[in-house]
């Protein structure tokens, strides 16, 4: 038997420490920062409260461990912004229903139900800080109004010591993540912009130089490939990232304020870019399987111009800014250029048939259309990357005051759903309440109303459910060692403070990491809740273990409520949502109010919808790439509609009198077939968006020897945007003419 060296042993562990230290602390520094800095803050908090003699410093500790949550002090303060408000409100809610119904139990519980499911579904339905204020008001109401319930005189002494400890809490978090080595969000903003204007160039330089073959390309006909299909999600999920850290930086930094419009113009230019990719995508594949060989060249000839425009963004971090700098003026030059190249190529094919004639049109038309939401994505990030040169055109006050109201939301049903299980685990609680007479019953109720409204944010409350159920034991457990073990030896405020911060610490470490963020959480949350730091203190060790029972009955009636009440990712649900995706192409594309938020809007709501349906849990019963197809499909036939619209209005007088009538009988027949997809209405779709491309007069017109104006070149976004729809309409994606949608 070969014995190693005693001295080789420790060697080799000094050379592997020394080797994997760098990477480590890279990777768990922050961790270990955040996790100081969170116990520094509930230490605080806590030392303020009894200080000033307020009731329970656990509220304010609490608080604490809530908020930061996150690692970044701008989404720290402005997490403890919504805080204070859903706070406040909360309340104030509690406040009116003791008012209202002081030592009658029924109603009571009817009514607190009642606005704690309306708070679940607002924390589900809008998104953002907002779903978060949503949230504490509907908990907010349940800590105030419990307590005070046998004692309604006392209910306003309790909404203020509550409000007030709430606002310690959020001070102190908010000072600490920002005064003590703080980590903006502003260098994440910008790295993670770089990182999805860097990815959107990269897809466009593998689509541009992509060659299909033909069989390739006959199958991509089909249905998107899920290359492209993954590649699509990525890049809307990078630039949703992108929006949640800008809101965010606007606590963070005055500065932000002053340049919502660019970020604006940025989020929008870069949907628009996207979505002109996809259509790119979609023709170059239809070009491959059906277009003529002189017409596969003239597009690669286009194509290629395109191509050698882009730069190389392989190499890390992403494009420089001087390469973006660089990249604009040769945009410019590029679109001015286009449309002669254009139709110098459909001049070149004018003995070719028309529909060979307008694939390349399309294609050209997309490039030109593309290049000109790139060249605005280009200055748009230039800009946003200069908020210190930008100049103040409004005084400090507003700059500072101005929050930028954000207006992504969710899926109704869902939303309906979560808030429908948060009033039956509220009045399921309470009914037990009632009829027992348990003296934990309150504790119960918040425990539920917490869980609850915290739910309704998850993507997957029954994982969540374990999570929140295990922390809440942890601590539980971990509480009882602490109030009855070591409290009593602890003599000074430095040694409770000392052991305090170590154990939220250790919930904070959990909490840095996603996968068990939930259960480090629930072990912070009820670790402060239950042990309950109060001025004077209580040692009542029957009542303790009696609260945590509490607490953990209440979170199983809501994880229960979660997991049995219409599971969120069922087939029912499925349904539903997809009814509502596809209704806005009624409601928003053809009847829409035609303004300047309009697309943009519509573009917003299908993207958190598709990064919904995305992140949602598998269920065998849901064929989650089927929803996201139609998603992309209603997408896709909205946006095309959408544009039709401005682009008539813009033009009118240009057209033939009876342009208006295929257009109306186009967007009829699109918003039909996607009320009810049958055989009979995508035939019907697709007659009228080839009379409606036969009675549109021609775009950029092959032998003219003048450039093309503005209102040849909207002909030319209108004849593309049905041409596209003509495509789509013949791949059949969704398998409409074999099958019912789902």
């Amino acid at each position: 038997m070969n014995v190693t060296p005693a001295g080789a042993t420790p060697t080799r562990l000094r050379d592997r420490l020394r080797d994997e230290w760098p990477a480590y602390w890279q990777d768990d520094a922050p961790r270990l920062l955040h996790i100081a800095k969170v116990g520094l803050a509930v230490v605080i908090a806590m030392g303020l409260c009894m200080r000033l003699e307020l009731r329970s410093p656990a509220t304010a500790m609490l608080s604490c461990v809530i908020v930061m949550m996150h690692q970044q002090s701008g989404i720290v303060i402005a997490r403890g912004f919504y805080r204070g408000l859903g706070m406040v409100a909360g309340s104030l809610a509690g406040l009116v229903l003791i008012a209202l119904f002081a030592q009658q139990p029924l109603p009571f519980f009817i009514a607190l139900a009642a606005w704690i499911g309306l708070c679940a579904f607002g924390s589900a339905y809008f998104r953002n800080f907002q779903s978060y204020g949503l949230v504490l008001a509907g908990f907010a109401t349940a800590i105030t109004a419990m307590p005070a319930l046998s004692n309604p005189y006392g209910v306003f002494d309790n909404v203020i010591y509550t409000i007030s400890e709430v606002v310690i809490g959020v001070l102190s978090a908010s000072v600490v993540s920002t005064v003590v080595l703080p980590r903006k969000v502003a260098p994440a903003l910008y790295a993670a912009g770089r990182a999805s204007f860097t990815h959107l160039l990269g897809t466009l330089r593998a689509t541009l130089a992509r060659e299909a073959a033909p069989t390739q390309a006959r199958a991509q006909t089909g249905a998107q490939t899920d290359t492209q299909t993954s590649t699509l999600l990525g890049l809307i999920g990078e630039r949703a990232n992108v929006e949640l850290l800008r809101t965010g930086a606007l606590f963070e930094d005055p500065s932000m304020r002053l340049l919502h419009s660019v970020f604006l113009d940025l989020d929008r230019s870069f949907l628009d870019t996207v979505m002109w990719l996809h259509a790119l995508q979609r023709v170059k594949a239809h070009a491959a399987a059906d277009a003529h060989p002189r017409a596969q060249a003239a597009i690669a000839t286009l194509t290629d111009a395109a191509l050698a425009l882009l730069p190389d963004t392989a190499t890390p971090p992403g494009i420089a800014d001087d390469v973006a700098a660089a990249l604009l003026p040769q945009l410019d030059a590029f679109e001015a250029a286009l449309p002669a190249r254009i139709a110098a190529q459909l001049h070149a094919l004018d003995d070719l048939p028309l529909a060979q004639r307008r694939i390349v049109e399309s294609t050209g038309a997309a490039l030109l259309f593309m290049s000109a939401d790139l060249r605005l994505l280009c200055r748009s990030y230039l800009d946003a990357r200069q908020a210190d040169r930008q100049p103040w055109t409004v005084s400090v006050l507003q700059a500072i005051t101005r929050i930028a109201r954000q207006r992504a939301v969710g899926n109704r049903t869902a939303a309906l759903v979560a808030g429908a299980r948060a009033v039956v685990a509220v009045l399921l609680v309470g009914a037990v309440w009632i009829a027992s007479g348990w003296t934990g019953g309150s504790t119960a109720i918040v425990a539920v109303a917490i869980t609850s409204t915290l739910f309704a944010l998850v993507p997957d409350p029954p994982t969540a459910a374990w999570q929140i159920f295990t922390g809440c034991l942890a601590g539980w457990l971990a509480g009882f060692a602490f109030s009855f073990f070591v409290l009593p030896s602890l003599g000074t405020f430095a040694l409770l403070a000392a052991v305090v911060a170590i154990l939220v610490m250790i919930g904070g470490y959990v909490n840095t990491f996603p996968k068990t963020a939930v259960l480090g959480l629930g072990f912070n949350i009820y670790f402060c809740f239950i042990v309950g730091i109060a001025n004077p203190a209580v040692y009542n060790p029957s009542a303790y273990l009696d609260t945590g029972f509490a607490l953990l009955c209440g979170i199983a009636a809501a994880a229960v409520a979660f997991s049995v009440l219409a599971p969120r990712a069922g087939e029912w649900i499925a349904r539903r949502y997809l009814a509502e995706v596809c209704a806005l192409v009624a409601s928003d594309a053809r009847d829409g109010d035609l303004d300047d938020d309009l697309l943009y809007a519509f573009e917003r709501k299908l993207r958190d919808c598709i990064l919904q349906i995305a992140g949602a849990p598998a269920d065998p019963c849901v064929d989650r790439a089927r929803m996201i197809a139609w998603a992309f499909a209603v997408l896709e036939a909205g946006r095309a509609m959408i544009l039709m619209r401005l682009d008539t209005q813009q033009i009118a007088p240009t057209l033939p009198p009876a342009w208006p009538d295929h257009q109306t009988a186009w967007l009829t027949a699109l918003a039909d077939l996607f009320d009810t997809p049958t055989p009979e209405r995508a035939d019907r779709a697709l007659a009228a968006a080839r009379a409606a491309l036969d009675a549109l007069p021609p775009g950029i017109e092959p032998a003219a020897d003048a450039p093309a104006g503005p209102d040849s070149l909207v002909r030319c976004r209108m004849h593309a945007l049905l041409q596209f729809t003509e495509l789509a309409l013949r791949d059949d994606p969704l398998a409409i003419r074999t099958e019912r949608a789902a």
